[in-house]
């Protein structure tokens, strides 16, 4: 820091003695008024001279001449020329002359014009539309709006966003984008996708090489909304609307319930249960509740966002209130989002800028398990009779059978009350983050610039839970309980950035030095407490408590610096090279292994400006390639090095009644762990086409993740669990494709824009993973009710791959089992005509794991969007269509929904299509409560579904108020009315609640996306 201290009282001092004219301003769109990053500044013709106005269209240039003119230009506006006579400074409004290349992207620690970009970023379209979708996060926004990006949703609870996957699944740990928020790496919950001006998205190592550690599954480049030159502004925008759940299962109705029983019964050999005769309990005959009616519900949505900005000579100022809250279609679940922004910068001199940035929200969800098959909320409304009311006489929550009837509880199996669990637990688990910024920027020379910017971020999360006891018949628990947790996580991040950019003649330079550092210290602590001996919400504390548990903590502390060099030239705006190298040092790694270095280059070739190439048709035509590598932090362990020990209260003494603590070693550490470093190469295309109507984007890329960290293979013999690795090697490459035409017929303007990407995912190797030769990864972690293990991860194939016993069928009679045989041996001895038929695909003469083959994967092979908007005299429409194919879905829900051999719950009602020597034609089982061929048990292609879909995401219908009638009401202003629909439509063969099952594919009944139909309004003064 002394360096930069004295470098900066040196420049200043140097610049003071030099009387030279002064000259700034910002150049704007006479449109809208909106700055113009990238314009051109030219004094006097001399282009030596010239500088680019910034982000915010601000420009600061130094001249000898005390008159003169300045030439202010920028792609896609009129140029304009303005005299001036002395130091002054300007607005300088250019006239609109659009193209698809003029667009000013965000890149790491700046800007560029699009057309002069030499890597793979991509620029969010429509970010104005937010504004008009039901959208709580940026996330729910991208989905299908950037080629290579996909956002896997996780289902439609409100407590969960979707998770975004760059370029393909790189690493089976925890990767996610980076997230960079006005120049600064941003940590906390989402934020209020209104404050969002623009969005890119660097998806190659060579754009995001330059944030190192963290960007190795790509950056998200966000930049909020600032003021604008004139009176200060007003916009108001609103929505309300209501979601509902659609293509529901139905599940049995009593009376089918008892039948399909009884049938299952006889078809097992076992004894009917006296539950299901009429005879006997006839309470159990009669439908007194539509348990998916029951849970379910038309959920409503509210959002309110309130925007004041404005700017003057010297400031420019924004403040934003948001409000969001959306009900969960699923009875009790919820989120809620409160918002506030206040930003603001200020010019000190014509030299010095000060500006600040403070965020701060408060934010809560109440979600529901959806993802378990014992206690998922889905499941059990499929499990619980339909004889069974929600409540009983008394009004508490109703069991399987009313207690008089306690006999017979027993044939229905251990299920819970699906209201109960929406509706019984009290939660509440609010968020508080609150992220400041600050930063100065200093003008140092013409072209030379150093910033320095300090962001502080705190989070806080308070959770508290208390689960009243279960009394009623079914999955009874007589012990209640409170959970209590609290979670604070500090960060600070420091960057200090200098900055030149410098024309000489046909000559462009860009060079940019940066330091960064950041630390981190979070704790963690939680309590239970059990044995309430009342319930009331009065007396849900702790110390009420009869038991109270050791608690369970957990902290660190972690820190990264990073130092950074990047170089841009062009020649003439033909020829483009640029190279960064950046070193990343962590805390996550044993001393010898904490630092590395990560480089990138790329380069590029403006084909249409060559005197060879006069194509009428093609107005601009660009080729890219780069390559980079980036190191990838987010994987380490925060303390994989030296694994601190575990605590364990153990109980000793004679009679084992005295407790005590234990400390051992429960994972072993690994001193010799390195970097896991994201390596890419990218070749691209950027065409503009028919009179700048038509704007087309290729690129092809290859991403490998090398050195994979994972948890190694445990060794039996240590007794503990074994250390990370760097163990394997993952490859992507794909095929990204996007396309926007622009045109007008008439008073009608429309815009069609498409984009599609194709990726394959291959693990290559699993060298270093363990010493035994083995060349997969199981995954038993991710199961149905731990008997259907679906995935596997080998080399030579995806990641989270289906690994199943292929599923040829039903056998329709004796003679087809007794036909299946191998040297005279029947294959499935069990097998009764009705059951499945298995592939013997190792030729053994049985049935087992070991037939199990490889069958594709959640990871599609293609993602694709389509949007149409229309705007015709004041009304616009708006259409997106979104989807993908090639993915595979492990319908796990029919393990449980299907089976009449677990415990006597309820089913799905279309197991009454199953199979009877009457009814062949279905690919259901026979029904039986005896389960000998494993037919269910069998984790089985049958449970694969085509999981593609194509939805219509959204379409929106607005009406613009006329300029004329506003005016009249107040100069400036405007409105804009409109209906919007989301997830209207979906096309897909899969059969289970919703394709967009999240995760790797598995769905034992995931929580759907929802339809959703909102109105609003968007006003300005």
């Amino acid at each position: 820091m002394k360096q930069y201290l004295f470098l900066l009282l040196t420049m200043g001092l140097f610049s003071s003695v030099m009387a030279q004219t002064t000259l700034s301003g910002t150049v704007v769109s006479k449109t809208d008024g909106m700055p113009i990053p990238g314009a051109s500044i030219i004094p006097n013709n001399s282009t030596q001279d010239g500088v680019a106005t910034d982000f915010d269209g601000n420009f600061t240039l130094t001249v000898d001449a005390t008159d003169g003119v300045l030439l202010v230009s920028s792609m896609g506006y009129a140029a304009t020329e303005v005299a001036y006579s002395g130091s002054q400074n300007f607005t300088i409004a250019l006239e609109d002359q659009s193209t698809g290349l003029d667009e000013v992207v965000l890149i790491g620690y700046g800007t560029s014009v699009k057309k002069n970009i030499t890597s793979a970023i991509a620029t969010v379209s429509n970010v104005e539309s937010i504004a008009s979708r039901p959208v709580g996060t940026l996330n729910d926004f991208l989905q299908g709006n950037v080629a290579g990006v996909t956002v896997l949703q996780q289902g439609g609870d409100p407590s969960e966003t979707g998770k975004i996957v760059i370029r393909g699944l790189g690493s089976i740990s925890n990767e996610n984008p980076l997230m960079v928020v006005d120049g600064v790496p941003y940590y906390g919950p989402s934020i209020n996708p209104n404050d969002i001006a623009s969005v890119s998205i660097l998806k190659d190592a060579s754009a995001a090489a330059i944030y190192g550690a963290q960007a190795a599954s790509g950056v998200i480049v966000i930049q909020t909304k600032k003021g604008k030159q004139g009176k200060p502004r007003i916009g108001v925008d609103m929505y309300s609307g209501m979601q509902s759940a659609t293509d529901l299962p139905t599940p049995l109705n009593a009376i089918e319930q008892a039948s399909v029983y009884n049938m299952a019964a006889d078809n097992g050999g076992t004894p009917r249960q006296s539950a299901h005769d009429a005879a006997q309990n006839p309470w159990g005959q009669t439908t007194r509740t539509q348990w998916m009616d029951a849970i379910f519900r038309t959920a409503l949505l509210y959002n309110a966002n309130i925007n004041v900005s404005g700017a003057g000579e010297h400031s420019n100022y924004m403040s934003s209130f948001g409000y969001n809250k959306k009900e969960g279609v699923l009875q009790g679940t919820s989120s809620e989002r409160y918002s506030f922004r206040l930003k603001s910068e200020i010019d000190l001199s014509d030299r010095l800028t000060l500006g600040e940035n403070v965020y701060f929200s408060h934010t809560e969800s109440v979600g529901t398990n959806t993802s378990s098959g014992y206690s998922g909320t889905i499941l059990n409304a499929i499990y619980m009779p339909s004889a069974a009311p929600i409540y009983d006489d008394q009004g508490a929550f109703h069991g399987v059978a009313p207690y008089n009837l306690s006999q017979f509880a027993g044939a229905y199996g251990d299920v819970y009350n699906p209201m109960s669990l929406l509706l019984r637990p009290t939660t509440t688990s609010p968020t508080r983050f609150l992220n400041a910024n600050v930063f100065l920027d200093y003008k140092i020379l013409n072209g030379l610039k150093f910033k320095t910017s300090y962001a502080y971020s705190t989070s806080q999360n308070n959770y508290k839970s208390f689960d009243p006891r279960r009394p009623e018949l079914g999955r009874t628990n007589l012990v209640n309980s409170l959970t209590q947790s609290y979670a604070t996580t500090n960060r600070w991040v420091w960057d200090n950035q200098l900055t030149y950019n410098k024309a000489f003649g046909d000559h462009n330079l860009d060079l940019t030095a940066v330091y960064s550092s950041q630390f981190t210290d979070y704790e963690f602590y939680s309590q239970r407490g059990e044995g309430f001996g009342n319930e009331n919400k009065n007396n849900q504390y702790m110390s009420n408590a009869a038991d109270i548990k050791n608690p369970i903590t957990d902290v660190y502390e972690d820190a990264l610096t990073s130092a950074i060099g990047r170089a841009m030239y062009n020649y003439d705006n033909k020829y483009f090279v640029s190279a960064s190298i950046r070193r990343d040092e962590t805390s996550r790694l044993a001393a010898a292994n904490q630092a590395d270095y990560f480089p990138s280059a790329s380069m590029g070739w403006r084909i249409s400006d060559e005197n060879f190439f006069k194509v009428p048709a093609v107005n601009d035509l660009k080729f890219r390639a780069s390559w980079g590598q980036i190191g990838n932090i987010n994987s380490v362990g925060y303390y994989s090095f030296d694994v601190p020990l575990s605590t364990q209260t153990v109980i000793i003494g004679e009679n084992g009644l005295e407790n005590d603590k234990g400390v051992y070693a429960g994972k072993q550490s690994n001193p010799n762990l390195t970097w896991e470093t994201s390596e890419s190469i990218n070749l691209g295309l950027d065409a503009t086409l028919f009179d700048n109507r038509l704007n087309v984007t290729f690129d092809y890329f290859e991403k490998e993740t090398k050195g994979m960290i994972l948890p190694g293979l445990e060794d039996k013999h240590q007794g503990t669990a074994a250390a990370d690795v760097n163990g394997g090697e993952v490859k992507n490459h794909g095929l990204e494709l996007s396309a926007i035409f622009n045109n007008s017929v008439g008073d009608l303007n429309y815009t069609l824009s498409a984009n599609a990407s194709m990726i394959n995912n291959e693990l290559i190797n699993l060298d270093g993973y363990n010493k035994s030769g083995i060349d997969f990864i199981t995954h038993s972690g991710e199961n149905v009710r731990s008997t259907l293990e679906p995935f596997r991860s080998e080399v030579g194939r995806e990641l989270y791959s289906n690994y199943l016993v292929p599923y040829l069928g039903i056998f329709q009679s004796q003679e087809e089992i007794d036909g299946y045989v191998l040297g005279g041996n029947p294959i499935q001895p069990d097998a009764q005509p009705g059951d499945f038929k298995f592939k013997d695909s190792n030729n053994d003469g049985k049935i087992d794991n070991n037939d199990k083959v490889f069958m594709g994967s959640y990871q599609p092979d293609l993602t694709f969007n389509v949007n149409l908007k229309l705007d015709y005299k004041g009304f616009d429409l708006g259409l997106i269509f979104q989807g993908v194919s090639g993915v595979k879905a492990f319908n796990g829900y029919k393990y449980s929904a299907y089976n009449a051999a677990l415990q006597g719950y309820n089913l799905d009602n279309r197991v009454l299509g199953s199979w009877t020597p009457s009814n062949t034609n279905t690919n259901l089982p026979r029904l039986s409560t005896k389960d000998n061929n494993k037919n269910f048990e069998t984790t089985s292609s049958w449970y694969l579904e085509d999981a593609s879909y194509l939805r219509l995401k959204n379409i929106t219908l607005g009406y613009s108020v006329s300029d004329s009638i506003m005016d009249s009401m107040m100069k400036g202003a405007s409105l804009r009315v409109y209906i919007s629909g989301e997830n209207l439509f979906t096309f897909t063969d899969y059969s289970g609640l919703d394709p967009e099952v999240g995760g790797n594919g598995l769905d034992v009944g995931k929580y759907p996306l929802s339809r959703m139909f909102t109105a609003g309004l968007s006003l300005k003064l």
